[in-house]
């Protein structure tokens, strides 16, 4: 009887540790890579690495649009000589779609492809990068392609772009229930044959009504589990109210003078906004880019 009572207790506080590691990117990991990425770009990579670290503990380090937390955490390992673990998310880095190249012609990691793993790394990535290209598909991505060609070749004839943008709509939602968000695990990233298959543009073509009702809560679900970057959420909300005459709530669409477009007074709100779909407040996002420019 007492083992029996000591299975079921071990049962129960397996199935809460589980509860518990699992990841929400929005505000498990974000908060902390954004973080983490001011500090590697201070060259204050002692820190980096605990942000990083706090960011992966529960969920899956990720390199998907602008965010290469694989690789600029394989960068911080390098520095700080931990030789094994920056091969680690090197391979990770490669199996997401990155290249080899980059980290060849970054003097940090001379060291690293003089040892064995290294060595062994170089010599299999051509195998490694046929795996990725061979995981992806290749068909949505073409079809993505297409959607995406006609979207914006019909720029000057509002009446055919309406018809299209409600087929591409409906084939989204298909796309959307059938495979998930088609990011680059999915479909690929612009490297593959450098041309876009990123469905941001036709999110940003949506009719209100779906794009209320579906695709925003659809997506920031695909963002929540790290599927998409939050920027392109923020973009759709921010989208809609411009679109609409009404000021942006999420801080992502700038003038050309690289000041805000129209956006609300309340700044607390907006960083508030921001947060609640993973985005950094406004000043980081300022100092980020500052420091991106350097």
């Amino acid at each position: 009887m007492r083992t029996l009572t000591f299975l079921l207790f071990s049962i129960l506080i397996s199935c809460s540790n589980k509860e518990k590691a699992k990841c929400n990117y929005i505000t498990d990991y974000y908060p902390n890579t954004a973080k983490a990425e001011v500090e590697f770009y201070l060259g204050n990579y002692e820190k980096a690495f605990d942000y990083y670290q706090k960011a992966f503990k529960n969920c899956e380090a990720i390199k998907m649009g602008t965010h290469h937390d694989t690789d600029n955490f394989a960068k911080v390992c390098a520095a700080l000589g931990k030789n094994d673990l920056a091969i680690d998310y090197i391979e990770k880095t490669i199996s997401k779609g990155g290249s080899l190249q980059g980290f060849e012609n970054d003097k940090i990691f001379n060291d690293i492809f003089k040892t064995e793993r290294g060595k062994k790394l170089i010599a299999v990535y051509d195998t490694r990068r046929k795996e990725y290209t061979n995981s992806l598909n290749m068909t949505l991505r073409a079809e993505l392609q297409v959607m995406i060609e006609i979207d914006q070749r019909l720029v000057d004839q509002q009446e055919k772009r309406d018809s299209v943008f409600k087929v591409n709509d409906k084939r989204l939602v298909e796309i959307f229930e059938e495979f998930g968000y088609p990011n680059e695990q999915i479909v690929g990233n612009y490297g593959i044959d450098f041309t876009s298959a990123d469905p941001t543009i036709l999110l940003l073509h949506t009719s209100d009504s779906i794009r209320i009702n579906y695709f925003i809560p659809k997506v920031k679900e695909f963002v929540k589990n790290g599927q998409c970057p939050p920027n392109t959420l923020g973009t759709m909300y921010d989208n809609l109210e411009l679109f609409n005459q009404q000021p942006q709530t999420h801080g992502t669409y700038k003038r050309p003078d690289g000041e805000y477009a129209d956006m609300i007074t309340n700044l607390s709100k907006v960083n508030a906004n921001r947060a609640e779909i993973g985005l950094p407040s406004l000043k980081v996002t300022k100092k980020l880019d500052s420091l991106k420019q350097q």
